[in-house]
């Protein structure tokens, strides 16, 4: 017997078991980069970011089964990392399962209670579940955080919000700021655009829905507000052709229903 060999022999069980645990980390890691490289991610150092990354990857390919394998390698490598448990949240609300994704959302903002992100999507769930007060608090919050990015996003939420509350006056306030922070964003203008024509100010929501189609895309819901719009302002020849492109563009869409 050599050396090596006797030292080997003579360790605790439990350190052996560590030493096997670390031997396969290395293995999976060495796996998880070249599986990174291949999907086009930068090789992290941490096993736990470099999964997120992957989760992430698969996640904008619309692979969500392979998203959500990684995100819970992710949580598995790292507990505390909260771009673990933000991602996994993300897949998880994907995937309709609304409770796990509430509490990895809630388990990634007590890790980093500051994070606008985190907060944005906290508020989001919290709103869909009618807890609409403590939503528009954590939204207001991510708004506040200088070093967000997209303060325009928790705006609208935030307004969103309101408006299920029934604070109509604080939903348009929110409406028009998030227009203030992001002239161009185009949830905000589509919904400044319905905002204008429900309250039978139809040019002002055909300049919204005019600003609109310039950024933002021919979803169901833009057409149909578009086509109410023109109908509105007598404009029969440029209805017809919003009606016909809804039509045609999504035929088995509800809002053809509306026409």
């Amino acid at each position: 017997m050599n050396r090596a060999e006797e030292v080997k022999l003579r360790l605790p069980g439990a350190a052996l078991a560590l030493l096997c645990i670390g031997l396969l980390a290395g293995c999976a890691g060495s796996e998880a980069k070249r599986e990174a490289i291949a999907l086009g991610v930068e090789p992290s150092s941490s096993p736990a970011d470099l999964y997120v990354e992957m989760a992430s990857a698969y996640y904008q390919r619309g692979q969500i089964d392979a998203a959500l394998e990684r995100g819970l390698r992710a949580v598995q490598a790292d507990k505390r990392n909260s771009d673990a448990h933000y991602v996994l949240a993300i897949i998880f609300r994907r995937l309709n399962k609304e409770a796990e994704a509430e509490e990895h959302f809630a388990e990634a903002l007590r890790l980093d209670p500051n994070n606008p992100d985190y907060l944005n999507a906290q508020g989001t769930a919290l709103c869909t579940r009618g807890r609409y007060a403590e939503a528009i608090e954590l939204f207001e919050k991510a708004v506040a955080n200088q070093l967000y990015r997209a303060p325009e996003v928790a705006l609208m939420n935030a307004s969103d919000c309101s408006r299920r509350a029934n604070r109509l006056t604080e939903a348009e306030r929110l409406l028009r700021e998030a227009l203030t922070r992001n002239p161009s964003y185009p949830p905000a203008l589509l919904a400044m655009a319905t905002l204008s024509f429900e309250r039978g100010d139809a040019q002002a929501a055909r300049d919204y829905i005019t600003r609109y189609g310039r950024v933002g895309a021919p979803t169901p819901t833009a057409l149909l507000t578009a086509y109410r719009i023109e109908r509105k302002l007598g404009n029969k020849d440029s209805a017809k052709a919003l009606a016909d492109a809804l039509r045609a563009r999504y035929p088995d869409a509800p809002q053809v229903m509306e026409l």
